[in-house]
């Protein structure tokens, strides 16, 4: 009768191993850039809290920039994933703009979000390597966001005023201004207004009729 027991863990590969590695250190390097910023957070205590050395983390990253911009980079990844499934679920077009238009009022009224987005505006400024990853995520967010928009307006139902790119750009950065400010605001500006707001600006660029 053979003997019970737990199955022997498969054995990593070099590859999986060092994906690994990178996804723990983004996921604790996030935490770390939420509560330190950029410019608080320390390379090799990100390393010390994920269970790695000093080396590890420079050798999956040149340093904590390198590290930052991971995150913005999964943090994209995930957002787009998102948006992309709630419009594939749903075939009715006013009702798949309605969901794009609160999915977006919730992300530019994100806590981790808002202030990711302003530690990598604030690195962008002050740095001209992050400026450089600022730029091409800024024109992935086009590429990606204007593909949505794009897929909305193939229903006759929905009109935009502006170019999907320019659609964008507009709500991206006027929606992120506004969320920042009710961050800095507090309750002289309420989330639940900033997100109204959010939403009527969606409403002027794009409706359906």
């Amino acid at each position: 009768m053979p003997v019970s027991g737990t199955k022997p863990r498969k054995r990593l590969t070099r590859e999986e191993s060092r994906a690994q590695t990178r996804a723990t250190l983004i996921a604790v390097g996030r935490r770390h850039f939420l509560r330190y910023g950029l410019g608080g957070a320390v390379a090799e205590k990100i390393a010390e809290d994920a269970g790695y050395s000093r080396g590890a983390l420079y050798s999956n990253f040149d340093g904590k920039e390198e590290l930052f911009v991971a995150v913005i980079h999964e943090e994209q990844a995930r957002h787009l994933n998102f948006f992309r499934s709630l419009l594939e679920e749903e075939p009715s077009g006013k009702k798949r703009l309605n969901k794009m238009r609160d999915a977006i009022a919730d992300l530019m009224t994100d806590h981790d979000w808002i202030v990711l987005r302003a530690e990598f505006e604030v690195g962008a400024l002050r740095s001209e390597r992050i400026r450089q990853s600022f730029v091409e995520v800024h024109r992935q967010q086009l590429r990606d966001g204007g593909e949505l928009v794009r897929d909305l307006l193939r229903s006759p139902e929905v009109t935009s005023r502006l170019k999907p790119d320019d659609f964008i750009t507009v709500v991206i950065n006027l929606a992120h201004g506004l969320a920042v400010t009710q961050r800095i605001l507090g309750t002289e500006l309420s989330q639940k207004s900033t997100r109204s707001l959010v939403q009527s600006l969606f409403d002027h660029l794009i409706s359906s009729a």
